[in-house]
């Protein structure tokens, strides 16, 4: 099953990318490097690499930090708590596509969000930032945020369950601020579990693809162009296949790079 249905297709496509390898080209040829050299000088595939490295960068350390806040705030059972973990899995659980389609119509420019507050206070109405050069980003990555934060929450909340209450306690009696508390006692307990769930979530941002293409298509310009829907466009639209297929494997390599440094980081024994 693994063999046919991940080795496979794997082993297939990295020799697809030294080819002109089209599903409609019978016989390919082998072109050795030219698909590798012709996306590096490709202007479009490298605004789409600096795109998706502030993209990834940024969505991260946003969901990783709103993440801990959402952990923290679970961490004492109270009245509701099932529920309330249920509710904020819900941005994760539907489809990338489905969220893409609610936030589309949200930030509608005649019935979305933005203007329905605008209208409430008497301002004039504003186009969707979807479409406006330097919005467009952070909308999108708004969109990212909201859809994983919680599961960062969810998955860092087991961290907190092994972090023992009395050096809490004593470092809230001795006067420790809230953030030297949570540098000198919180984060070298989480440390492991932050660096695998900020592996995942780096992941997934690299790979972003679906909500982009229903939000804005890459646009406006390359603002929001990213590596996977680069590569989706060339192949597809385009049917130029030998880049669509060689422009994967820069974002597996981006991916390869981080889990290395992600096992180099979990191999250091943190500070006692």
């Amino acid at each position: 099953m693994v063999g046919v249905f991940l080795l496979w297709p794997v082993v297939f496509g990295f020799v697809a990318s030294f080819t002109d390898f089209s599903p409609f080209e019978p016989h390919p040829s082998f072109v050795g490097l030219a698909n590798y050299a012709g996306l590096v000088s490709d202007p479009y595939f490298r605004a789409a690499f600096r795109t998706i490295g502030i993209f990834a960068g940024s969505a991260v350390v946003l969901e990783l930090l709103i993440g801990m806040v959402v952990a923290w705030l679970l961490r004492e059972p109270f009245r509701g708590r099932g529920a309330v973990r249920v509710i904020l899995l819900l941005p994760w659980l539907v489809s990338p596509i489905g969220n893409g389609v609610m936030w589309h119509f949200l930030f509608e420019s005649s019935a979305g969000i933005p203007n329905h507050v605008l209208a409430l206070l008497g301002l004039p109405l504003q186009p969707s930032p979807l479409g406006l050069p330097g919005s467009a980003l952070p909308a999108t990555l708004a969109v990212e945020v909201w859809r994983a934060a919680p599961l960062a929450g969810f998955l860092l909340l087991p961290g907190f369950g092994v972090i023992p209450g009395e050096l809490w306690e004593q470092a809230t009696l001795e006067g420790v601020p809230l953030l030297g508390r949570l540098r000198h006692i919180v984060l070298p307990y989480l440390r492991p579990l932050v660096l695998a769930v900020a592996m995942l979530l780096a992941g997934a941002a690299l790979g972003a693809f679906d909500s982009v293409l229903i939000l804005t298509h890459g646009g406006p310009g390359t603002e929001t162009l990213t590596p996977a829907l680069f590569s989706f466009q060339k192949a597809f639209q385009n049917n130029n296949w030998p880049l669509g297929a060689t422009s994967a494997w820069f974002i597996v390599a981006a991916v390869m790079i981080l889990g290395g440094i992600y096992a180099a980081l979990s191999r250091r024994r943190p500070p006692r």
